[in-house]
């Protein structure tokens, strides 16, 4: 089963692509590939420039608090298990410390490097990176592994607050939503959100063939299946899809 995922608001959008950005920069910094050790650089420079946003660290820890308030009102319910929503608390009251304290921009370690300021201006540059432009990169690439590794962490741990935040974040509004079985009648789907504010969609087809186009606003949640083809412009599904829908609001 493939999952989509779509974002209703910006804070979302940028927590979801910091987790897709930390996946891939923490695969490549587990091996000893130096090309590998060459793509989680690339990521460095993303993940910097999204965990610099100070919008986003002030909608973040507004959102914390909002969050907090919501489970302290479950302190009294039966119904909840009280050692687990203390825990989550707690996670919470960290993560928002972590991202408070983290002063001036976490990416400055990265953005103060002229090594890594002088790979960053060639990366979009064709064969930039060749050992022939940046002989000091080549050099680092045949290092061993362990002392690559060594400043790959040097350089991400100031961002690591970000990525606890993040799957605090992401995990206890997944978990807010209840997954419901529908069906996209000639590939196409339509429901009103019904005044609710929604902050995540997230879509599960068990065909790894099919994709969704999304598009949503406070009046209308669309959904629109497509079937990838080889070397072809993919095409409008015109059959039934079964699929199970979330929406999530904590």
């Amino acid at each position: 089963m493939i999952v989509y995922e779509y974002p209703f608001n910006e804070l979302v959008r940028s927590m979801l692509r910091l987790e897709y950005l930390f996946a891939r920069f923490n695969h490549f910094l587990k091996s000893d590939d130096p090309e590998l050790h060459h793509n989680a650089i690339a990521m460095l420079f993303d993940l910097g420039d999204i965990g610099s946003r100070g919008d986003i660290k002030s909608l973040l820890l507004k959102e914390f608090e909002r969050q907090k308030y919501t489970l302290n009102g479950l302190k009294s319910s039966q119904k909840v298990d009280q050692e687990a929503l203390s825990q989550t608390i707690l996670d919470i009251d960290k993560a928002a410390l972590d991202i408070n304290r983290s002063m001036g921009k976490p990416n400055a370690v990265i953005t103060e490097s002229e090594w890594l300021n002088g790979i960053r201006t060639r990366l979009n540059i064709p064969g930039g990176t060749s050992p022939i432009d940046l002989p000091s990169y080549h050099a680092w690439k045949n290092s061993p592994s362990n002392q690559r590794r060594e400043v790959l962490e040097k350089y991400v741990a100031p961002l690591l607050p970000w990525q606890e935040a993040c799957q605090i974040f992401l995990r206890l509004l997944r978990q807010s939503g209840e997954a419901k079985n529908v069906v996209a009648h000639k590939g196409s789907f339509q429901q009103a959100p019904s005044g609710k504010v929604y902050q995540l969609m997230r879509i599960a087809v068990e065909d790894d063939l099919l994709f969704s186009e999304i598009s949503a606003n406070k009046y209308l949640l669309s959904i629109r299946f497509m079937k990838t083809e080889q070397d072809r412009k993919p095409q409008l599904v015109n059959d039934d899809v079964p699929f199970r829908l979330t929406l999530c609001q904590f």
